[in-house]
């Protein structure tokens, strides 16, 4: 497979999104919607939850949100 077929991503024209600037070409929520899963899930500890949030307009890998989990004991009950 030579690179000539392989189909880019264009510029985003609403947030401006480029993926030639990024060195990967950056993740996208139409093809690595998966890989992002399993970045959450191995990366998160126990009190944790983490989720991939893409941009609305291009679908781009914007951040990721972090959120900890509520405990039923005091912090200074904990091991």
């Amino acid at each position: 497979m030579s690179y000539e077929k392989v189909k880019m991503p264009k510029r985003c024209k609403v947030c401006g999104e480029d993926p030639t600037i990024r060195e990967s070409g950056g993740m996208y929520k139409d093809k690595d919607k998966k890989l992002a899963k399993e970045y959450c899930q191995s990366t998160a500890h126990s009190h944790q939850t983490i989720k991939p949030i893409w941009r609305p307009c291009c679908g781009a890998l914007d951040y990721y949100s972090v959120r900890m989990k509520k405990s039923k004991d005091p912090h200074w009950k904990k091991k």
